[in-house]
């Protein structure tokens, strides 16, 4: 019987280990500004924003004023979907874009879970050289 007990809670922590090392949920940025939630979309992660800590602008809804495509100027901001095309590869996720609403620019993405961590890279390269990494806070 202690051996049944062992193996369930040994099973169980295995579990719930496995369950919070996924990036899906809500990550508040570094500097307090968004919540993104990050979602899991088939064998992607995607990411949108569900909460701007300024989500208007002289009443009206922030929007997209700085993408390069002008007929997107006019979107907000708030469920703007800026993850795209992450693929889990082992612990990290790879291969996605990541778009800036701040300046209008997308740049190449890559995470990395830590804790209650994401570390999100954006990158002028593939290989992740010439980038920044911010850290993401998860919201309980």
């Amino acid at each position: 019987m202690k051996k049944i007990i062992a193996t369930l809670a040994f099973a169980s922590a295995l579990f719930a280990t496995a369950f919070a090392q996924d990036a899906t949920g809500r990550w508040k940025l570094d500097d307090g500004s968004a919540i993104v939630e990050v979602y899991h979309n088939g064998d992607c992660y995607n990411g949108r924003i569900v909460w701007l800590e300024n989500p208007t602008d002289n009443g009206k809804p922030v929007t997209d004023s700085k993408n390069p495509d002008e007929k997107l100027r006019s979107r907000e901001i708030m469920g703007l979907n800026m993850l795209s095309g992450l693929k889990k590869d082992g612990a990290e996720y790879r291969g996605g874009t990541i778009y800036d609403p701040g300046n209008g620019k997308t740049y190449n993405c890559s995470m990395k879970l830590e804790g209650d961590v994401l570390k999100v890279r954006g990158s002028l390269d593939k290989r992740g050289l010439l980038g920044r990494t911010m850290d993401w806070f998860r919201v309980k």
